[in-house]
């Protein structure tokens, strides 16, 4: 019995071995877009079945995003034929995972957008490389109401001279690229400005991107400064302009804009004058109430500082409440989350905050300082004390300057 046992064991012990050394068989080489069921905003695409100089040469490029793999490995924005539509490759980040290499982008890619893959196997001094291309595209989004511009700020319909920037909201998130090239400002006679807006990124999206920051090119608003007195100014005094932004910028999904936009708006003389807080009426709330604290301003200021460069301050630390804009950004109000309590109040203004031209706090606008707000690090504060309204008092809190 013990001798018949011995063979069968020693045949057992070479099947395990043999699966055990088995290795899965080399999967073909091509490229492929991974899109995860549970979030497609996590897709990335791979060039999968390289050989193992392939993946060597692959590990060497240290730099994970560096342009040192565009001569290799780059993925291009496409139309639905796969002509690429941008000169420049997709950011992003590449990896080797297993035998793949594997790019992941540096912002998701758009729902419904087309790509084009290319990929060159070669090494440096070496034979010219062999590349290949691929065309592949996302998953389109499920159907979805058409996304609306909603409002364009500044509100008024006067806009000063040298006006600095306006911000364009949206009813639903839009795609990760700019829309410069879909806006376009018409002056009284319907033709179009040449180049008035500054040609920067996407990055001046917030943060869910639905609203869209665009500057006018400070060297046309500016007098004195070349680009002006080589093409004049972007806007000009006393004149009417029709601001249009096509229905061809694509939102989050991937689709055009519900319809195109058309704004106008009048233009006043240029404001070369600093904020002077002094100039600022407060209208203080009562005490025990959650009645809304009011800043009254001689003139519009800029929609999107006023969110986040104006506060309230309690005994030192900041009261939490909600912000409210009327009369063509020239009231500011803040309304408390709760009520009203004894302390020593203060209205608190970052120097960051400006005026449609760019002023600022003790500062008129200068073209050497221009600048994205976000990014001082550490703006300086005007504070402004104010006294709540005491209950029983006979008459109704009323305007003061500070």
């Amino acid at each position: 019995m013990r001798r018949s046992l011995l063979p069968r064991a020693a045949v057992i012990t070479l099947l395990m071995v043999a699966a055990c050394g088995r290795s899965e068989p080399p999967r073909p080489f091509g490229i492929r877009l991974v899109e995860p069921a549970t979030d497609p905003s996590g897709a990335y695409i791979e060039v999968v079945g390289l050989d193992r100089a392939a993946l060597a040469r692959s590990a060497r490029r240290r730099d994970s995003s560096s342009p040192e793999w565009h001569g290799v490995y780059r993925v291009h924005t496409a139309d639905d034929e796969g002509t690429p539509t941008e000169l420049m490759p997709v950011a992003g980040k590449y990896t080797v995972d297993g035998d793949a290499l594997r790019f992941t982008p540096l912002f998701p890619f758009d729902r419904g957008r087309h790509y084009t893959v290319i990929y060159c196997d070669g090494t440096p001094g070496g034979p010219k490389p062999e590349c290949i291309q691929e065309h592949v595209a996302m998953s389109k989004p499920p159907d979805a109401a058409p996304t609306n511009l909603t409002r364009v700020f500044p509100s008024t319909d006067v806009w000063p001279e040298n006006q600095l920037r306006f911000y364009i909201h949206f009813s639903a998130p839009m795609g990760r690229r700019g829309g410069i090239e879909h806006i376009k400002l018409l002056d009284d006679r319907g033709r179009e400005v040449e180049d008035p807006f500054l040609p920067l990124d996407a990055e001046f999206w917030n943060a869910d991107r639905t609203r869209y920051t665009v500057f006018f090119d400070p060297g046309r608003q500016k007098r004195g400064i070349l680009p002006n007195r080589e093409m004049g100014a972007s806007l000009v005094k006393g004149r009417t302009y029709t601001l249009v932004v096509d229905r061809g910028w694509l939102d989050g999904n991937s689709k055009p804009l519900a319809a195109t936009f058309t704004r106008q708006f009048r233009v006043g003389p240029p404001d070369q004058s600093p904020l002077d807080p002094s100039k600022w009426k407060v209208t203080a709330p009562m005490e025990g109430s959650t009645q809304a604290l009011s800043v009254a301003f001689p003139e519009p200021l800029d929609h999107g500082l006023l969110l986040r460069a104006l506060g309230v301050r309690r005994d030192g630390q900041p009261v939490t409440g909600e912000v409210r804009m009327y009369e063509a950004e020239r009231q500011w109000m803040f309304v408390p989350a709760q009520s009203w309590q004894p302390g020593r109040y203060e209205l608190v203004a970052l120097s960051i905050l400006e005026d449609l031209a760019g002023n600022r706090i003790g500062r008129a606008f200068e073209v050497d300082n221009f600048e994205r707000v976000d990014k001082v690090a550490e703006p300086e504060v005007t504070s402004i004390p104010f006294s709540l309204v005491q209950p029983g008092s006979t008459s109704a809190p009323s305007p003061r300057r500070p």
